[in-house]
């Protein structure tokens, strides 16, 4: 009696090999392994690397990247940490992943509040990831200290803490004078500006954008108008109470980030203060599918998924005690929405 195989072992015996591509690309099976896997040792010529790769398509090869990692002692995984419950760092996974994807490697996720929970250390020093990427960590948290505590390469992302001396920066203060130099060319001069949290990196670069273009204008800055929070829309209402404890309403106002501005929008409409015929409103950051919102924040926009696709090139090219110190410049633009207008009279 002749045992037919069943499908499963049909499959299994029909899937291509590594030796399968080394075969039809006429190399060694190590050599196969290593252009696949982007070996930065392998020394050989373009052509080779073509031959493999054009195998592997032409087989339907697909290598098992945890397998090569176990092999190399590598988890084959980078992560990536951010704040709970801020959307605009969608954005900055969207960059890591795509990198992440082009390089063969999982991307692991997570949130914190602020610091790093000792269960993320624990993960950390046992391996489970290639590399970290942290983003908004907060500035009294000790970067150096993380970074000597895991045993993997850490680059922080869109702010810099305590001692880092790896991480990849937005230009906020070019994004905060931006915005300001808006509502100065509409004609605003009392502007308020509702900022971060004290001490931390992005939210004093934003006030000195704030600052120098008020400066730049000629313009006095009323130090009654600063109010601090917490990058959350809850902050943006209990900023708008604080400044309507203060004095009058000014003109305008620039948020230090979308969440804030739109807070401080809902706050302002529910103690019947109209937006913009009232007050001007514009925003750090524009949240994902502003455009589509009506009305619409008017907003400055930073390049987020640059800042997460560069920091993870970088942290995974570059010598794990290299420091690293890169401002990423391009791509600030102004969203313009429904939300800034002339002041009245």
């Amino acid at each position: 009696m002749v045992a037919i195989p069943s499908d499963r072992t049909t499959r299994r015996s029909s899937r291509p090999t590594i030796n399968d591509v080394a075969q039809r690309a006429g190399v060694d099976r190590a050599v196969v392994s290593k252009v696949l896997s982007d070996d930065p040792t392998l020394r050989v010529r373009d052509e080779t690397r073509q031959r493999v790769r054009h195998a592997a398509a032409d087989l339907g090869y697909r290598p098992n990247f945890h397998a090569q990692g176990l092999a190399r002692a590598r988890a084959g995984a980078i992560g990536l940490l951010v704040p709970h419950g801020n959307p605009l760092f969608l954005e900055i996974m969207a960059g890591v992943e795509e990198v992440a994807t082009a390089r063969g490697l999982l991307l692991s996720t997570a949130t914190h509040h602020g610091d790093l929970p000792d269960r993320y250390r624990r993960l950390l020093r046992g391996g489970i990831v290639d590399a970290l990427l942290v983003s908004g960590l907060q500035a009294q948290v000790d970067a150096a200290a993380l970074f000597r505590e895991t045993q993997v390469p850490v680059i922080l992302v869109n702010r810099r803490s305590l001692g880092s001396d790896r991480w990849v920066i937005l230009d906020d203060e070019h994004a905060a004078r931006r915005a300001t130099e808006h509502l100065i060319r509409l004609g605003h001069q009392r502007i308020a500006f509702l900022g971060g949290p004290p001490h931390v990196d992005t939210a004093e670069r934003r006030i000195r954008g704030f600052r120098t273009a008020m400066a730049d204008a000629g313009l006095e800055v009323d130090e009654t108008l600063f109010v601090h929070g917490e990058y959350t829309a809850s902050s943006g209402g209990e900023a708008v109470a604080e400044l309507l404890g203060r004095g009058p309403l000014p003109t305008a106002l620039v948020a230090a980030d979308a969440p804030l501005g739109l807070g401080a929008w809902h706050a302002l409409a529910g103690r019947g203060i109209a937006v913009p015929r009232d007050v001007s409103l514009v925003a750090i950051h524009k949240l994902p599918l502003e455009e589509f919102r009506v009305p619409a924040l008017t907003c400055v926009e930073l390049p987020l998924r640059a800042a997460g696709r560069r920091a993870a090139e970088l942290v995974l090219d570059t010598p794990p005690d290299a420091p690293i110190h890169e401002l990423i410049t391009e791509g600030v633009e102004l969203f313009e929405g429904s939300t800034v207008a002339p002041p009245r009279g």
